[in-house]
């Protein structure tokens, strides 16, 4: 998983030729061979630029060894997600899996390019869903960008399934019927009185909360139902995890993919996880005009030195060129050249140096439709 301490780890590391190769990857095992393929495009890329940087073959090949292993390992590419990011340094290597694309690249400076795992690291927080319908029940942990079933074997498969096995002693009814078959009649039938229902609703879900409860102890952050508007309104009765989602999804589950649950669970539960970014964005918007600016010329300067309080970037977006660290002027180089940088990445990295929070948002996210966006502390 990808945290604000893996991120300031890469930040810290220093040699002159560290090496980010990134990649776009098609997810699992079919695109293997593709993936394999742009994979070794990208290794090879960065080859060319240690030796343009002036270092000897066999130095080349002792950095990239890593990479040129994970080329040949099977296992690797069988598990793959929608993105890649390997960093490589003299002494050590990391490699992250990501549940999003990036850019097909290889770079080499003496920083690493960070700006691929910024997303994973903004929106990293988990979330359980817990979708409760009469044909199946399924407990899922998620992310903004990816979904872990972990419903226990133990749970019952279905209100049905559990009517038909629930031992007579866990249930009481009006009408005096005490039999399994007895019992789902009741249930579905005509027969059974509002409070035959209720009951029988409440049994059910103290059982699958009794099963679940083990599952979200080893969890955190909140957890998002997911049923029919009667259904929930039990469950919420004798639920005991905390935090409970204040909102839901309060639709039948029963043909929602597990990632069609996760979507809508983030829909509930992105206002939890970037309340900062949502206050600083309103913060920006209501800012006077010598308190922000969507100017990077201007922003890159005015983070390295301490004044930006937050900093919104597009993250779509590459600027190559040079910072002057003697005059605090911005050169814009096309193509990148030698010597020159992504300046986003620079100052995504000045910016967590200087205790600046950093998102990285979609083009439709960013104040003022700009590629940086900037509030400043003063």
């Amino acid at each position: 998983m990808v945290t604000e301490t893996t991120i300031k780890q890469l930040i810290q590391k220093n040699s002159p030729h560290l090496v980010t190769l990134t990649m776009p990857a098609e997810k699992g095992g079919a695109g293997r061979q593709q993936n394999i393929i742009r994979f070794k495009n990208v290794t090879n890329a960065a080859s060319r630029l240690l030796k343009e940087k002036g270092l000897k073959q066999d130095t080349v090949d002792r950095l990239m060894k890593p990479a040129l292993d994970l080329s040949s390992e099977f296992s690797f590419w069988a598990d793959m997600d929608e993105g890649l990011v390997v960093y490589l340094a003299n002494d050590s290597h990391k490699v992250f899996k990501l549940p999003y694309p990036v850019k097909e690249m290889a770079y080499v400076n003496d920083h690493f390019r960070i700006t691929p795992l910024l997303p994973a690291a903004s929106t990293n927080g988990t979330f359980s869903v817990l979708a409760i319908s009469r044909e199946t029940t399924r407990l899922l942990r998620c992310t903004r960008n990816s979904v872990e079933d972990r419903t226990p074997e133990s749970l019952p498969a279905s209100f049905k399934s559990w009517l038909q096995d629930a031992p007579e002693t866990h249930l009481q009814f009006h009408t005096g019927t005490r039999s399994a078959q007895g019992e789902g009649a009741i249930y579905f039938g005509h027969g059974a009185s509002d409070e035959d229902r209720k009951e029988l609703a409440i049994h059910y879900f103290r059982e699958v909360e009794r099963n679940i409860a083990p599952v979200l102890k080893q969890t955190e952050g909140p957890l998002v139902l997911a049923g029919l508007p009667e259904n929930l309104s039990i469950y919420k009765k004798v639920n005991r995890y905390q935090p409970l989602a204040e909102g839901a999804i309060e639709k039948s589950p029963d043909h929602l993919s597990h990632s069609q649950l996760r979507d809508e669970g983030w829909k509930v539960v992105q206002q939890y996880f970037l309340s900062d970014l949502y206050e600083l964005l309103n913060a920006y918007r209501e800012s006077p005009e010598n308190r922000s600016s969507h100017d990077p010329s201007e922003i890159i300067p005015s983070t390295i030195m301490g004044k930006s309080e937050a900093l919104f970037l597009r993250n779509d977006t590459i600027r190559w060129g040079t910072y002057d660290a003697d005059t605090h002027k911005v050169h814009y180089i096309h193509p990148p050249g030698k010597d020159g940088v992504d300046l986003m990445n620079l100052l995504s990295i000045k910016g967590i140096e200087r205790g600046s929070r950093v998102y990285m948002l979609p083009p439709e996210e960013m104040p003022d439709q700009a590629e940086a966006a900037a509030l400043y502390r003063f």
